[in-house]
């Protein structure tokens, strides 16, 4: 018998019920395509429908209770859908027809590449010419959440995380695409079907409905460990990026990009290589891992190589993706599935019995301490527990 989820229960984040009523700017223009989008295979919420009104005047809930309050950021370019097809809750991205990040795009979503387990960018399911203009189209896309939106349970969890990072810019990086605007924004995490057993909201995923029947919405999604229910980390927009025919051709590039303003190629006003930028910036973001949570200073490292002022004595991707795994290699299985405590207790969101559940269901499950496993790296698989073992534990788990 499965052990407890856990349900987010970070500070309640409760949108502003100024907007719930009224459609916004963005907002409007996406009921507009409602219609069109239902010729096309796509269903928007009831809160885009035609005739749509606000359930909490007949249903007597709070509007922040009501599911149909819930509305995407005013930039307004990503709107979440179901596809009709095969009800799968899917993402939708306006995305400007004038610069490289569809062309961009397209390639890194090729069939060829697609195929190839390292490509850790957001695939492209779908794109659709709009209606009503030529400057943008409409591309289908997953639905992603924020890679750390549940937080990490062991340090295995983290290293499997941080190698899908580095394995996916040396995929760019080795298809001459160099991202420029790498940041904890634009890395996210693909839940699966499992991670929320319950569902989440596809605007806060903090949220949740719990029966389907009603408006009704809840803060404090339940959750499960992403060693029982792996996931996938993407990464997404390629609005500034750029891609170079090959090897051979690959330039320097001037100005600031992407959010790594302080990065120190934007101090001399000089050209610079964008790929050793894309080191220095990914490594700006998973400093950050570090920063949160004990027991990782085996990464600082890798983290101090990529970060390095002089772009020249960067590794490349390739090169700290293997420093990575070079650590983790050495690392004992033990510690790989221990408690990942937060350096500062407003992160702790999970607590220790639902950590030794879950540990439990892992064990039973013969799961290793990574998984899936990382490539050429191999730990072995705890030997499940026998039945009344099982029972015994998961009793003593409840007590304390």
């Amino acid at each position: 018998m499965p052990g407890p989820t856990i349900e987010l229960d970070s500070k309640p984040r409760r949108p502003d019920i100024s907007r719930f009523k009224d459609l916004n700017h963005s907002e409007k223009r996406w009921a507009g395509y409602q219609p069109w989008l239902k010729n096309m295979g796509y269903r928007l919420r009831s809160r885009y429908e035609p005739d749509w009104s606000p359930s909490w005047l007949r249903t007597g809930y709070k509007i922040i209770d009501s599911e149909d309050a819930m509305h995407p950021p005013l930039r307004g370019k990503i709107m979440d859908a179901t596809r009709i097809s095969d009800g799968q809750v899917i993402s939708m991205k306006l995305v400007p027809t004038h610069t490289k990040e569809l062309l961009i795009w397209k390639f890194l979503s090729s069939p060829e590449l697609r195929k190839d387990p390292r490509n850790h960018c957001i695939p492209l399911f779908d794109v659709h010419l709009l209606p009503d203009t030529d400057e943008q189209v409409l591309v289908a896309m997953p639905l992603l959440v924020e890679y750390d939106i549940i937080p990490f349970e062991t340090p295995g969890e983290v290293m499997s995380c941080l190698h899908s990072f580095l394995e996916g810019l040396m995929f760019m990086h080795e298809h001459n695409v160099a991202h420029l605007d790498i940041a904890s924004v634009n890395v996210m995490m693909d839940p699966g079907p499992s991670l929320f057993p319950k569902g989440f909201h596809p605007t806060d995923p903090l949220y949740y409905v719990p029966n389907p029947s009603s408006p009704k919405i809840r803060l404090g999604a339940p959750h499960i460990s992403r060693t029982l229910a792996p996931v996938q980390y993407y990464y997404i927009d390629f609005g500034e990026s750029v891609k170079f025919d090959d090897f051979k051709h690959r330039e320097r590039i001037y100005g600031r990009v992407g959010h790594a303003r302080d990065a120190p190629e934007f101090r001399t006003g000089r050209s610079y290589d964008p790929f050793k930028l894309d080191i220095r910036a990914c490594g700006d973001m998973i400093k950050e891992i570090p920063e949160h949570f004990g027991g990782l200073d085996m990464l600082n490292p890798t983290i101090d190589a990529m970060r390095k002022v002089e772009p020249d004595e960067r590794p490349t991707a390739a090169e700290a993706l293997a420093m990575l795994k070079s650590v983790i290699s050495k690392l004992d299985p033990e510690f790989l599935r221990s408690f990942l405590k937060p350096n500062v207790d407003f992160f702790e969101t999970i607590s220790s019995r639902e950590y030794r559940s879950h540990q439990l269901d892992i064990r039973i499950l013969g799961r290793p301490p990574i998984y899936p496993e990382i490539p050429d790296i191999k730990f072995e698989a705890p030997k499940p527990p026998g039945r009344i073992s099982q029972i015994v534990q998961r009793l003593l788990i409840y007590l304390t």
